[in-house]
């Protein structure tokens, strides 16, 4: 049987690897664990695919809103075997319904959705949330691990072909609406072609991943690739992970994992959040890919990955890098096994004027690029002006333009958006079509780089500075700042030539904010630049989407709206930003009568910052979780009132206590019954399997502290 869609090609698995595991989750991130077979997911898909039968006709759209899990595959499975279109999106926890409803509310709506999936846990979950809608109301759900898996002999094969739809993959909505990318059979078999080739993988292969499934690098390589391959799959939650990084190399290590892909903050997190004894005591050996396949890709922290694991049997040789996304159905370059990854010292000051100019490592400006591999088969990469859209020359930097079966449909009902970006063709050859990705970059030696995005680019006096660069140097600027969590961008409106700079920081470390000021403003130097504002923001506050990327439009917007929780901020010409005043000083000085009061207005004050709302709507004695207060922002109140009123609060304070009235009352009732927050060590270790979304959320937020 020729495998040219995702049913005949599970259905041959099924047929002859029957007995062999397909994909093993750890429920606990640890040694609970649940295994199925290509014969069991096969059965699962048949049987949701009946199910689905009887509710929605052929090429209905069937949003799926699961926790990472083998029921989300076997929903998505059962999605295709009965040939209506999978929506796989994040599910919204009843916490964050309202912040998650306006895009959820886009995505039904443009996709035309017809039915939800979740599972028997979750169900009424999302039907309160959806509930919340007046436009999502009515949206009838199913419960897919409820289903009979007698239903399963009642199937039969989709009428689909490889130009079928397999599923709509919504983009994350970095710079715009979130779009409904068409993946085809076709397209997706493909990619898992070129994801194969090269790459070492055979019937022993065992891929070990922690990525989203609901996104595309998690959902194509994490999830389709064992199935492609015939191999295991092992899949962790990303929380579970982020809780304790080491969770992902010890299942490597435990399950002889031979591939595993991730972002490049995760193999920073899995260096400083170990020790070199729980490192020595790994067996890494047969771990051959170990793919960073995010942008952008850090020579320095991979360094520090391979002599951290080098004893465990991690090498250059493991490091591979790779380049894609949504609209390519996952990836476009790569990197073949058992090569060194590729590394290019250039100047800095000539990749501003969009030109490569290779340089020594150790020249005043170098900067150090990552290859992301190259491209195979049928796929090819052009780099086109994004202007004029005539073809750079080889040593220019222009937009990538990526071409071949690879390249999805285009976006569900958006005809124009889908020739926009992809039907263009180049002005001076007339080749096409190609997929326009708006990354930046070049081709050297047949290597892809990618240099940043052509949207985010900051033009200052006539000069392109990609804001990684700036973004990078700012948050090694002062100890304060957050790695990964500052976004740099062009103010225009401003007179002067200047950008605007907004980082996360340690509220903790800062001190002095003029210093951290200063530092900024120092690290911007080098680049010839000038800070127009300086904004100093809250743990976990700046936008990022769903695989981590800063939202650096979205970031302009809000600190132009005013909308961030600040914890100091620096405008040009002024010197001093307002310092914030010591609640606890001022409680100490207050009447003991009047303290009730004050402090319940400060947590209003501090509730209706973090949701965005005037502050007269928050009800002193109305649950603050019915505002739309999510866990993890429950957790960062409960710290920043541990701070603001220097007594410390259990992670679980908020739920514990969910009016502003009744928190206070707690913290002004005395310490000794107070739950005292966990210490880095204790968010390290093991917690029970039914601790609650809460402390989920404070050991989650404990983890992200450092990143």
């Amino acid at each position: 049987m020729m495998n040219d869609t995702l049913v005949s090609l599970l259905r041959a698995r099924a047929a002859d690897r029957a007995d062999a595991p397909a994909f093993t989750f750890l429920r606990d991130g640890d040694r609970d664990e649940v295994t199925w077979t290509f014969a069991q997911l096969d059965q699962r898909a048949r049987a949701i695919a009946v199910a689905l039968r009887r509710r929605v006709e052929p090429g209905e759209r069937v949003l799926l809103l699961y926790p990472q899990g083998l029921d989300f595959l076997a929903a998505l499975f059962g999605c295709i075997y009965a040939g209506v279109l999978a929506v796989p999106l994040q599910p919204p926890g009843k916490h964050r319904a309202r912040s998650a409803l306006p895009k959820l509310e886009a995505i039904v709506a443009d996709g035309g959705v017809a039915i939800g999936g979740t599972t028997s846990e979750l169900v009424d979950e999302m039907r309160a949330v959806v509930g919340l809608s007046p436009s999502l109301r009515g949206l009838d759900w199913l419960a897919t691990d409820g289903v009979a898996l007698s239903l399963a002999d009642d199937w039969s094969p989709p009428e689909i072909g490889p130009d079928s739809l397999a599923y709509l993959q919504y983009t994350s909505g970095s710079t715009s609406a979130p779009k409904g990318v068409m993946v085809s059979h076709a397209n997706l078999l493909y990619n898992l072609h070129t994801f194969d080739l090269d790459f070492g993988h055979d019937a022993s292969s065992v891929m070990v991943s922690w990525l989203p499934t609901f996104h595309d690098l998690g959902l194509v390589y994490g999830g389709f690739m064992p199935v492609y391959g015939g191999f295991r799959g092992v899949l962790l939650d990303p929380l579970h992970f982020l809780r304790r990084p080491m969770r992902w190399i010890e299942a490597i290590a435990r399950f002889h994992g031979t591939h595993a892909p991730a972002p490049n903050f995760a193999f920073e997190l899995a260096v400083t959040r170990s020790t070199p004894e729980e490192r020595a005591a790994l067996d890494l050996s047969r771990w051959r890919v170990a793919l960073n396949g995010a942008e952008p890709i850090r020579y320095d922290t991979e360094a520090r990955f391979v002599e951290a694991f080098g004893p465990s049997g991690v090498t250059w040789r493991t490091i591979r890098h790779a380049y894609g996304m949504s609209e390519s159905t996952a990836v476009i370059a790569k990197e073949p096994v058992d090569t060194l990854p590729v590394f290019l010292d250039v100047d800095g000051a000539a990749l501003e004027r969009h030109q490569v100019v290779l340089v020594d490592a150790d020249a005043p400006g170098a900067r150090r690029l990552a290859g992301c591999g190259v491209c195979v088969a049928q796929t090819t990469v052009a780099i086109v002006d994004p202007d004029t859209r005539r073809t750079c020359p080889s040593d220019g930097v222009g937009e990538i333009w990526v071409g071949g079966p690879t390249v999805a449909q285009g976006y569900w009902r958006q005809p124009d958006a889908t020739v926009e970006t992809f039907e263009a063709r180049t002005s001076d050859t007339d080749a096409g079509p190609y997929l326009r990705t708006g990354d930046l970059g070049f081709v050297w030696d047949g290597n892809v780089f990618v240099t940043g995005r052509h949207k985010d680019l900051i033009i200052v006096r006539g000069e392109n500075h990609y804001p990684q660069d700036l973004e990078w140097d700012v948050q090694n600027a002062h100890p304060s700042i957050r790695p990964s969590c500052v976004a740099a961008f062009s103010l225009e409106q401003r007179a002067t030539d200047a950008v605007g700079v907004v980082a996360e920081v340690y509220v903790d470390k800062v001190g002095d904010p003029d210093a951290v000021f200063a530092a900024v403003r120092e690290a911007l130097v080098p680049h010839g630049l000038s800070a127009a504002t300086i904004a100093l923001i809250k743990p976990s506050t700046i936008d990022k989407t769903s695989s981590g990327k800063i939202m650096r439009r979205r970031t302009r917007e809000r600190l132009l709206l005013g909308e961030h929780e600040l914890v100091a901020r620096w405008d040009a010409p002024e010197e001093v930003a307002p310092v914030e005043v010591d609640l606890s000083a001022r409680l100490a000085a207050a009447p003991t009568i009047a303290r009730e009061g004050l402090l319940v207005a400060h947590i209003a004050g501090r509730v209706a910052a973090r949701l965005g709302v005037d502050v007269d709507a928050i009800d002193p004695d109305a649950p603050l979780r019915e505002l739309g207060l999510d866990s993890v922002g429950a957790v960062e109140l409960a710290e920043l009132l541990s701070r603001d009123v220097g007594v410390e609060l259990g992670a679980t304070a908020l739920w514990d206590h969910p009016t502003a009235r009744a928190l206070a009352r707690f913290v002004l009732g005395g310490t000794p019954e107070v739950v005292v927050a966990p210490t880095p060590a204790a968010a390290a270790s093991d917690v029970p399997v039914d601790a609650t979304e809460a402390e989920l959320a404070a050991l989650l937020a404990e983890e992200l502290k450092d990143l």
